[in-house]
């Protein structure tokens, strides 16, 4: 078992009905990124890299997500879920 890579699938499904549409492509251009790159994708250091790279600037990232507090909680939060263990 690879532990650096967590149950994206059934992660994304739990994760996805919590956000709104916007929130959603974030997630999904973050855990692209995580399945390419690793774990350290998921790194908080590594958030402004994110948002650049998805939004152009952080500007337009905040304009579309929210506040700093906002963005910085989703993407802190989401990784609960996907580390999260399925009871079945």
């Amino acid at each position: 078992m690879d532990y650096g890579k967590a149950d994206k699938s059934g992660a994304e499904a739990t994760i996805f009905a919590l956000l709104n549409d916007k929130q959603k492509e974030f997630i999904t251009f973050v855990l692209s990124k995580y399945v390419e790159t690793g774990v350290d994708e998921l790194d908080q250091e590594k958030l402004p890299i994110l948002l650049t790279n998805k939004y152009q600037s952080l500007e337009d990232a905040k304009e579309i997500l929210g506040d700093v507090t906002n963005i910085s909680r989703l993407f802190i939060e989401f990784q609960q879920f996907l580390y999260q263990k399925r009871i079945a």
